[in-house]
């Protein structure tokens, strides 16, 4: 008996499978961002249950184990997701690297759900001592790989749609894959910075009144490595901001070195305004972080608009590779 194969970009069971995972991942990760927001991540000090059951005392009444509860339930559910894609990919995916992809989805995933236990498992109110620095380096992992599974899973849905095969026989500017790199790189470090930040409660730093638009980059000046962090995060914001502008305009044909637009496809000029809508929904969402810091709510919409912002831009630049050897 033969396993069922499709070569073709488009496999719609593959899509809706790869996308319907995709949109859990988003649901998980607002669980997980409001878990951390209101420092509810030690509500149950066991793991994987709650306080030795799936359905707890309490939890639908009580926020704290409430948020937690739920992340466990829905991140729970994108495990199962996440096997279902590999599976299907195996059987239905002859695209090598596709398949390859799916399965380090499981991966992340896997890895997700032991960083989460070991934050849990050895944080201060379980082991003892006078440091949490074991279970707050797990929560930065925790928080960091989340983001690259939404961005994976991304990638992996781009695959099956349309548009990668219109991308192969309509490739983008040159420029454009080199400023995605750059993007993307960025991207990361500034979420690396949001994550020590957030794990280590200092998201509450306030930068007092603000005069002027760099006042929301650049924080008020301080002293020890948490503020060095904060101005990692604010400064690298901002400096991610202006390649994210010029990547943009290199996807609309706008080039470094010419005065004039140059030919483009639609798809990149799509992708484009995208990425511009994005960044300026984050900006103002890191604004309302800073303005209101009692409100978990814009932190948390912050952290999951990051994840938007970084699959977006891996997906553009996967897509300018993606016609690479037909631009040469």
């Amino acid at each position: 008996m033969t396993s069922i194969h499709h070569s073709k970009a488009g496999d719609r069971i593959l899509f809706g499978l790869s996308l319907f995972a995709l949109l859990w991942s988003f649901g998980v990760l607002q669980a997980g961002g409001f878990t951390t927001s209101i420092n509810a991540g030690m509500a149950f000090l066991d793991w994987p249950l709650s306080n030795g059951s799936i359905n707890p005392p309490g939890w639908l009444t009580e926020s704290d184990k409430f948020a937690e509860h739920s992340h466990r339930l829905a991140a729970t559910g994108l495990g199962i997701l996440t096997i279902l894609i590999a599976i299907a990919h195996r059987l239905r995916e002859t695209r090598r690297g596709v398949r390859i992809a799916a399965y380090g989805t499981l991966a992340l995933v896997v890895a997700q759900g032991g960083l989460g236990a070991l934050r849990v498992l050895l944080d201060q109110l379980n082991v003892g001592g006078d440091s949490n620095i074991k279970a707050l380096s797990f929560a930065i992992g925790h928080a960091i790989n989340a983001q690259l599974t939404v961005a994976l899973l991304a990638c992996v849905t781009l695959t099956h749609t349309r548009l990668w095969q219109r991308a192969e026989e309509e490739p983008a500017p040159t420029q454009s894959r080199t400023l995605g790199v750059i993007t993307l790189v960025l991207l990361f470090l500034v979420i690396l910075a949001a994550a020590v930040m957030r794990q280590n409660r200092v998201t509450l730093w306030t930068t007092g009144e603000m005069t002027t638009l760099w006042g929301y980059f650049i924080p008020a000046v301080g002293e020890g490595w948490m503020w060095i962090i904060n101005l990692l995060h604010r400064g690298g914001a901002l400096l991610a901001a202006i390649t994210m502008v010029l990547f943009a305009n290199s996807l609309n044909g706008l080039q470094l070195h010419h005065y004039r637009r140059l030919p483009h496809p639609q798809w990149a000029a799509g992708f484009s305004i995208i990425l511009v809508v994005i960044l300026s929904l984050q900006i103002l969402l890191g604004v309302l972080a800073i303005d209101r810091p009692a409100n978990p709510h814009p932190r948390t919409i912050h952290l999951m608009v990051a994840a938007a912002l970084l699959a977006t831009t891996a997906c553009a630049t996967l897509l300018c590779y993606r016609g690479a050897k037909n631009s040469a």
